[in-house]
């Protein structure tokens, strides 16, 4: 009776932090912002299709060269940290602490809130690049498919590794910023097998053709992307259940 006691406090935990980032997620602000970027992105993406000769390359090149390439992995590295910081800095982890679910289960915990945060944000974009391209016939479902699939798994593996550097430092920003420098753009640039390390080397991989022969689902570049995750989320459960914080500061050790 007490161990299924003791499983159900550890769910009512969990699923409380959870509770509390899903109704953080649809007030009616975060709902209106959410419209506004996938409105946004949208007409964005619409304009490349003024010049319908070109439209494709340029579509093809605005998703898969900026935005999955450039914009995706530095909003992740400098969000997917922020929830678990913030619950050290507030001091609102002290309750959690209390709590019968083990700093690993409170670690995931942190970075499942964490990736529902920025799928809030990214979701709604890819939504309206999605219907841009649909719209002006550069893409089709294959090709739709192919991006939300790899988008997906790009968003929980830069996430996983901004929890894992948030875990070390509170200067995850600062980290995730040299992490993105130094791997996804020195090493991802490096030949014979090393650039296999950048998740971007992957991605684009994966998106390549999207326009015209609707993605790549090939599973060894998810496989990379997803073991990339894997350890990050292994190295930073691994940190945080052996560090000591104290309410209201940083890490101690």
């Amino acid at each position: 009776m007490s161990e299924s006691h003791n499983r159900r406090a550890r769910f009512g935990a969990l699923r409380g932090l959870l509770y509390m980032r899903i109704q953080e997620l649809v007030t009616p602000i975060s709902l209106l912002r959410a419209a506004g970027i996938a409105v946004a992105c949208f007409l964005l993406f619409l304009l490349v299709g003024l010049d319908r000769q070109e439209a494709a390359q340029r579509y093809q090149g605005l998703v898969a060269g900026i935005f999955a390439l450039k914009f995706l992995p530095i909003f992740c590295l400098t969000k997917g940290g922020e929830t678990l910081r913030s619950e050290l800095k507030d001091g609102t982890i002290e309750y959690l602490w209390v709590r019968p679910a083990s700093k690993v289960e409170l670690y995931f915990g942190f970075m499942l809130s964490s990736y529902l945060g920025i799928l809030a944000l990214i979701g709604p974009a890819l939504l309206g690049i999605s219907v841009a391209g649909l719209t002006m016939g550069v893409v089709g479902l294959d090709g739709l498919l192919a991006l939300w699939v790899t988008i997906l798994a790009v968003v929980a593996s830069f996430t996983a590794i901004s929890g894992a550097i948030g875990s070390l430092s509170s200067k995850f920003v600062v980290l995730g910023i040299f992490y993105y420098s130094f791997v996804e753009l020195g090493l991802g640039a490096i030949p014979n097998g090393v650039q296999r390390l950048a998740l971007s080397f992957h991605t684009k991989s994966l998106l390549s053709g999207m326009v015209r022969d609707g993605g790549n689902l090939s599973l060894e570049p998810f496989a990379w992307i997803l073991a990339t995750g894997a350890l990050g989320l292994v190295v930073g459960a691994a940190v945080f259940s052996q560090s000591r914080y104290v309410v209201g500061s940083e890490k101690e050790a």
